[in-house]
């Protein structure tokens, strides 16, 4: 499939088109929202409503069980009276994946109770009773933004990158020291492979020890439970955030090692070289959206030593969120 983009063309296979076809739809839902939301929060004026009736509703999908706190309530606005169930601005529902996260926001609303909520004048209809705005429109403007950038630059991309058939070793010339990476490059691929196992398998133990911590504080009971970063729920997280990081540490530790070899197969490369697709986005994506059985030795070794970094990005961006969301 060919589609024209000003002076250019993106060539796109029928994967890339539906992939392209839902970025443009996240960036649209996530700006349509956020551009909503915004207009809710600022436009909004305080009225008193009074709470009918508050509970938390249980979600469930294929992928996971979410919660929604639902909470009703009348308030009048120039003389009208409405009835409305919406809790944040927009037109998206929040949802949350921890129930307690949920009931914490029902428990501020005890039916028959008087409350403070939102209208907008252009629309008195839609009241709202938490005046910020939620994290759906940036996530998915951000995640359709990455998608649509990738498909873009793969669309642009030359469309058989990192298919160069090597020269035999003999016919290069060595350079006339190694790196300490290429004199260790066994070593090094080893080490990074045995602490990635390892930190794998003990992430998920730890995991599994805060599952039976939290369960062993609560008691069954419906109450938060305070986590004591040396007791049985804060020591096991401790312990996952440091193996998270082991992981992060290691896939980089891969990459470089990889990266080395990288650069020996390229000096087989017969003249004139193509472009490194390090330094080209366009091609790096396309050899990473490639099946690796379809490229030869030098375009598995940039597809592998691309994922090892993008993954380890991945997990720190993670990490950072999570950090950020808990401070």
């Amino acid at each position: 499939m060919k589609l024209p983009v000003g002076i250019t063309t993106l060539h796109l296979s029928r994967k890339s088109a539906y992939l392209l076809a839902f970025a443009v739809a996240l960036v649209g839902a996530g700006g349509y929202s956020y551009v909503q939301q915004g207009q809710a929060v600022d436009d909004a004026v305080a009225v008193e409503a009074t709470v009918d009736s508050a509970q938390v509703e249980r979600i469930d999908s294929r992928r996971s069980i979410d919660y929604e706190p639902e909470i009703e309530y009348t308030y009048e606005y120039q003389g009208e009276t409405y009835t409305s169930e919406q809790v944040f601005p927009g037109p998206t529902i929040r949802t949350y994946s921890d129930r307690s996260e949920a009931q914490s926001v029902v428990r501020s609303y005890e039916p028959g109770t008087t409350v403070q909520a939102y209208v907008r004048p252009s629309a008195p209809s839609n009241a709202f009773l938490i005046r910020e705005r939620t994290p759906w429109p940036t996530r998915a403007l951000a995640v359709g933004s990455v998608l649509l950038g990738l498909v873009v630059l793969a669309g642009l991309g030359e469309k058989r990158p990192g298919r160069h058939e090597l020269r035999p070793e003999r016919e290069v010339r060595s350079p006339p020291s190694q790196t300490w990476v290429e004199r260790n490059d066994e070593r090094l691929r080893r080490l990074s492979k045995w602490v990635l196992l390892v930190c794998f398998v003990a992430f998920w133990l730890s995991m599994v020890g805060l599952a039976f911590g939290i369960l062993s504080l609560a008691e069954g009971s419906a109450r938060s439970v305070e986590a004591d970063l040396l007791g049985p729920v804060g020591l096991p997280l401790l312990a996952a955030a440091a193996f998270w990081i082991g992981m992060i540490l290691s896939l980089c530790l891969y990459g470089v090692q990889s990266f080395s070899r990288y650069r020996r197969l390229r000096r087989r490369l017969p003249e004139p070289r193509p472009p490194s697709p390090f330094r080209h986005p366009s091609r790096l994506v396309t050899i990473l959206g490639t099946d690796g059985d379809e490229l030869p030795e030098y375009g598995r070794r940039v597809r592998v030593t691309g994922w090892a970094f993008l993954i380890a990005i991945g997990m720190t961006a993670v990490l950072v969120q999570l950090l950020y969301t808990a401070s």
